[in-house]
């Protein structure tokens, strides 16, 4: 699996339903594949449609504590405090960009796991962003779309100042 970089039009798509009575790709397998995509990446969020899989799920984890990394299928959000929080995003599809994106502090979601078996769960804080995060990927949403024109050439710009 490779990471996909904008402006691949794949990451502008709405990710169909998983679909556990006729899968597409085993789900257990898939789930093991993206995690050791993100762990070799070195970040801690990714969707499908990163790795070019049209499928609604993500995994989130940590290199550093590899057996906690878990996947998302069909996510949703059934709840979402009106507190927000500015935090400082990057994402994989846009190498050396970083920006601030304003989103709830604290999140209530759904999700079904690889075994298709329906979760649920708070986030806060770092982890409710990045699974917003990533579930604006499944929506074709990127983080260039959460934030001014002006913000994102500034931190363009300055992300062609360091090198990598």
């Amino acid at each position: 699996m490779n990471i996909i970089h904008y402006p691949n039009p794949i990451l502008r798509e709405q990710m169909p339903t998983f679909d556990f009575s006729n899968p597409s790709v085993d789900p257990l397998q898939l789930e093991k594949y993206m995690l050791q995509c993100l762990y070799k990446s070195g970040g801690i969020g990714l969707s499908a449609n990163q790795v070019g899989i049209r499928a609604n799920v993500f995994v989130m984890g940590h290199y550093e504590d590899p057996e906690n990394g878990m996947a998302f299928f069909n996510p949703e959000v059934i709840e979402a405090d009106t507190d927000t929080t500015d935090m400082e995003e990057g994402c994989l599809s846009f190498p050396g960009i970083f920006v601030k994106i304003k989103r709830p502090s604290k999140i209530k979601a759904r999700w079904q796991n690889a075994q298709g078996e329906i979760m649920e769960g708070t986030f806060e804080d770092y982890e409710c962003n990045c699974f917003l995060h990533e579930l604006d990927h499944l929506c074709g949403i990127t983080m260039r779309d959460r934030v001014s024109a002006l913000k994102w050439d500034m931190a363009t710009k300055k992300s062609k100042r360091k090198k990598y």
